[in-house]
């Protein structure tokens, strides 16, 4: 898994994961996402390649924390299961964006 993080003076963090979330490291990934703000962070994983069900644990209990604001593309191959997993997310960061900005 790797993880960026993008700050813009005039929004909310971003961060982008690529890789995999898998049971060996969706605690770490959690606890990473968790302590970067204490506004919720828009979290890309369009460029995940994989994410098992310790990756959608870990983003259902961030999503509950009102932690993060999830970005998933239709390309992406999460994007099915995230609909299978009735997972709230935005087709694009710009569309996040202006959910959290209330527009």
């Amino acid at each position: 898994m790797t993880r960026s993080v993008f700050e813009l003076a005039d929004g909310p963090r971003e961060f982008a994961v690529t890789g995999e979330i898998d049971a060996s490291n969706a605690d770490d990934f959690a606890k990473s996402v968790g302590a970067l703000s204490d506004e919720p962070v828009i979290l890309d994983l369009s460029g995940l390649r994989y994410l098992d069900s310790a990756g959608f644990a870990a983003l259902d209990r961030l999503l509950a924390a009102g932690a993060v604001v999830v970005v998933v593309s239709p390309d992406s191959v999460v994007y099915k299961a995230a609909q299978l997993m009735a997972l709230p997310f935005h087709p694009d960061v710009e569309t996040a964006r202006r959910a959290l900005d209330g527009s």
